[in-house]
């Protein structure tokens, strides 16, 4: 792989370092409150960890998979003002998480930074939720617009109010690099563990009463009866209804079984230095910068088939409804080859086993060009997809807190909140991104809302949304992907920097400690 250049060179340097030269702390805040490596993570503490990421995955596949179609055929809204909805929800959170990383950076309670926002998140999230999913009667189609649009900002803010912290806490459970990684493969295995649950539950609801379509269907142009709507609407209720018992508690979860260490937080007033400074700081690192762009990218590519496979099952292929048996095959796959790249991670090093998983979808989805509309056909591929979606889930999050202790050992301060709700926020922006381009692609080719078939243009597009599009993306995460410095020696010298730095501030335990070793790590 492509290794970090003269950047790479001058932080190595600086790991060798006299002995009795000041050294900067991992940590940051007052001296008393340095971080200690502690006992081992339990598994009882990943378990309650892990769990809290079900929520977001569960809602967030659940409206990827099928919020297009739920306002094209169910709230009846054309292509074009969905392509609103989608992408300006998204939008917003250009807004909502970094402002809630911010305020999050500023918090301080009994309970700790981050435990706090998720607990008393939650309600407001699963009550947008299930809004999101009823169809008003009697709204005009404007009106309808209006609905959706602010329940979908009202659930993506109270969402990021969740999610933020929660990635966050990551660095808060262990100051050990191995137990964070180990609690990151937890978190994992959960969330897509928590898609595959999402996706399942609501296409059983959904499919348990999809006869009465298909007999409103048996007619060529013909379209969904308003009884048979009326059904599609309370399935939906009922699914958002269930997601959102999940959602509280897996939310509780986490607040009583986490402990929020609170000897590697914030404190020191050159950490809490002004909202813009941080971002200035944290956008100025090249590996958070590369892993990012290649994050993005590769979310877009997924985002896209996503947003688009059940259009792309029933009207390009014509297999119905038997896109919902596909998704669980495809997240099926995902969870079991989980090990498989969690074995490849130790073995290989993370960038290695990113490179490689993401290069297996190049492949799978040219063959999706030109597959036909053969269930026998269809599942060997979506199966061989399931791969490479389970690099994706494991391998950047598990990255990402990597480029916190390298900007650490650069600076002194560690501005995790930034780093984290950024990174959310890419992956939701890709979300909005793809969804919104998809509908109005879709809008473009001519797509009758509530029509049983479609014509053979909106076919077409749609296997060049879920083929060609995502190809692309996925070249250009490979290239961002070539250029991210941090290697496996990296890492490891920049465990041993950051221990070293943390034994010298324990060992001087004067309160000028940290700063004067602050100062001497900038000089390096």
């Amino acid at each position: 792989m492509a290794g970090g250049g003269e950047e790479e060179e001058s932080l190595l340097a600086s790991y060798s370092a006299p002995p009795d030269r000041p050294q900067a702390n991992g940590t940051f805040g007052h001296p008393q409150r340095r971080t200690r490596p502690g006992k081992p993570l339990s598994v009882v503490s990943k378990v309650c960890f892990a769990l809290g990421g079900m929520p977001y995955q569960m809602t967030n596949n659940v409206i990827g998979f099928f919020i297009s179609i739920f306002l094209l055929e169910v709230a009846q809204i054309r292509p074009g003002y969905a392509s609103v909805i989608l992408f300006g929800g998204r939008a917003w959170d250009a807004i909502t998480d970094p402002l809630v990383g911010f305020l999050v950076s500023k918090t301080n309670t009994r309970w700790g930074k981050l435990r706090p926002w998720i607990i008393f998140s939650a309600p407001f999230g699963v009550a947008s939720y299930f809004f999101l999913w009823y169809v008003p009667g009697d709204f005009s189609e404007e009106a309808r617009l209006g609905w959706y649009f602010l329940m979908y900002c009202l659930f993506e803010a109270a969402l990021s109010c969740f999610h933020v912290p929660y990635t966050a806490l990551t660095i808060y459970l262990s100051a050990d690099p191995k137990e964070r990684d180990s609690a990151t493969a937890y978190r994992m295995f959960c969330e897509v563990l928590g898609v595959l649950l999402g996706s399942a539950i609501q296409g059983q609801i959904v499919a348990g009463i999809g006869g009465s379509t298909e007999k409103d269907c048996n007619n060529p142009g013909a379209t969904v009866s308003p009884e048979a709507r009326a059904d599609m609407e309370k399935a939906y209720l009922i699914g958002a209804g269930v997601m959102g018992g999940f959602y509280l508690v897996c939310a509780a979860t986490v607040f009583f079984g986490v402990k929020e260490r609170k000897d590697v937080e914030g404190g020191s007033e050159e950490e809490e230095a002004s909202f813009f400074q941080g971002l200035k700081l944290v956008f100025k690192h090249g590996p958070y910068v590369k892993l990012t762009m290649s994050f993005l990218f590769l979310s877009l590519a997924i985002q896209s088939v996503q947003g688009n496979f059940a259009l792309f099952c029933q009207h390009s292929l014509g297999l119905g409804d038997q896109f919902q048996n596909l998704i669980i095959a495809l997240l099926g796959a995902a969870i079991l080859c989980m090990p498989v790249w969690q074995w490849c991670l130790v073995k290989y090093g993370k960038k290695t086993a990113l490179f490689l998983g993401t290069a297996v979808f190049i492949p799978t989805l040219f063959t999706l060009l030109y597959i036909p509309g053969n269930p026998y056909a269809v599942y060997p591929i979506t199966i061989l997809g399931g791969v490479g979606i389970s690099v994706a889930f494991l391998l950047p999050w598990s990255m990402l807190p990597d480029v916190v202790d390298d900007f650490t050992l650069k600076t002194g301060t560690r501005r995790e909140a930034i780093f984290y709700s950024f990174y959310v926020f890419f992956t939701k922006f890709a979300a909005g991104i793809s969804l919104g381009l998809s509908t109005l692609s879709l809008e473009a080719a001519g797509y009758v809302t509530g029509a049983c078939s479609q014509s053979d243009v909106v076919g077409f597009t749609l296997r060049m949304l879920v083929a060609p599009a995502p190809i692309v993306f996925i070249i250009i995460s490979l290239l961002f992907l070539w250029s991210y410095p941090i290697t496996e020696e990296r890492r490891r010298h920049t465990k041993v920097a950051l221990e070293h730095k943390r034994d010298k501030a324990r060992g001087q335990g004067q309160p000028g400690a940290l700063e004067s070793s602050l100062e001497g790590s900038t000089k390096v």
